[in-house]
């Protein structure tokens, strides 16, 4: 614990978007008056989004060291996995039985992801990269002629399925194969949390591509056939690629709701019941788990310790912008939502700047060590119009 008068010690749990983003934003609102470690199990922040690249070639999952990021941000590190809290005590306990005390601790671990289907290709990122590689040869030695790509769950974020069948379309295209694919999700219409002008774009991408889309649809899987749920209607497919359940963390201490073990929180990332106890990312009970608003979440988090800990500013609270790049090999699509369920599209960038993860500290640090950048504001003349994502839109856990 901090003596009086010296910096107040923040912990903060994990290696992701919401932890070095949290990491940054205090460096910037609250500057000495806190003193950060950052504790993480892995040594490197990969860049997640893009690892449905690597399988075809197109693109890679980017590493960037932790150390060189605390260092880059005046904070510390420290390599090891967080078991358990305790919460009035002020510590955590970590996997190799030491424990660390806090001040303040925000929680940002992400979510754990379970295979939600057996025999199934299940891309939950970097690390699925070769199985979907070992997919595609099959296809290009004609081993495999029809496919289906599943969402198994709504909670999480879907748009990555759509760029593994999209790529695997034009890699078919492109190779002249004769494949049937398939893209079953329990979303009514392609990607419809972004609007019906942003869906419509992409049915036409998947229409071009030759996937059939089947929306509104869960999947059981029996006797060979994928089943429809609703409906009943199956089909044969000789493969299955599909997302991962995704859960809560399940850290001894922390609250967790019941169903599926995610932190509750309050707008300002404040974890239920516990003081000093903060949480943001895909660990908490936000039903959309996607980069950007895991920043947005850890923008509001960081702006709450600040002023806990004498910073002069009024925190405000998490108000989620939905941003989405998709890939799929071609001109990429920029997609943005607004409140009324009406979204934009656009071939060229509707932020700045036009990275996969969009946030205020995080992005900006990550885009100026890319070989293409264009360093510097945004150029003159782009516009970011922020627009509040529907919570409506998002739809209740299942799976």
């Amino acid at each position: 614990m901090a003596e009086p008068g010296s910096p107040a010690d923040v912990l903060i749990v994990g290696g992701g978007v919401a932890a070095l983003e949290t990491l940054m934003a205090l460096r910037d609102l609250a500057g000495d008056r806190v003193r950060v470690t950052l504790v993480a199990p892995e040594p490197d922040f990969v860049y997640r989004p893009m690892a449905v690249a690597e399988p075809f070639g197109l693109g890679e999952a980017r590493r960037y060291p932790l150390r060189r990021i605390v260092e880059d941000f005046g904070a510390d590190l420290v390599q090891a996995g967080v078991a358990a809290l305790d919460a009035p005590g002020g510590r955590v306990a970590l996997r190799s039985g030491d424990t660390m005390t806090y001040d303040t601790l925000v929680l940002a671990p992400g979510a754990r992801m379970l295979p939600a289907f057996d025999d199934a290709v299940t891309f939950s990122g970097p690390g699925s990269g070769p199985e979907m590689r070992a997919l595609l040869d099959e296809l290009e030695q004609r081993r495999v002629r029809r496919i289906a790509f599943v969402a198994p769950t709504m909670v999480g974020w879907t748009l990555p399925l759509y760029e593994l069948a999209l790529l695997t379309g034009r890699h078919t295209i492109t190779r002249d194969l004769q494949v049937e694919l398939v893209l079953v999700t329990p979303e009514q219409r392609p990607l419809a949390l972004f609007g019906d002008g942003p869906s419509g774009a992409v049915a036409e991408l998947l229409t071009a591509a030759g996937i059939e889309f089947i929306g509104g649809s869960h999947v059981d899987l029996r006797d060979g056939a994928v089943r429809l749920i609703p409906g009943g209607r199956a089909f044969g497919a000789e493969r299955l690629v599909a997302l991962p359940l995704v859960r809560g963390p399940k850290l001894e201490g922390v609250p967790a709701e019941r169903d599926f073990g995610f932190i509750p929180v309050d707008r300002h990332g404040r974890v239920d019941e516990l003081d000093g106890v903060y949480a943001a990312g895909d660990a908490t009970n936000f039903p959309v788990k996607q980069g950007g608003l895991a920043a947005q979440q850890a923008d509001a988090v960081a702006e709450h310790v600040a002023a806990r800990h004498g910073a002069r500013l009024e925190p405000s609270p998490f108000h989620p912008v939905l941003r989405g790049l998709l890939f799929a090999g071609g001109p990429e699509r920029y997609m943005r939502a607004d409140q009324q369920g009406v979204g934009a599209v656009a071939a060229q960038a509707l932020w700045w700047p036009p990275t996969k993860i969009a946030g205020r500290y995080l992005a900006p640090y990550l885009y100026e060590r890319e070989a293409a950048a264009v360093p510097g504001p945004a150029p003159e003349g782009f516009a970011d119009l922020e627009v509040p994502l529907d919570l409506t839109a998002a739809a209740p856990v299942r799976g």
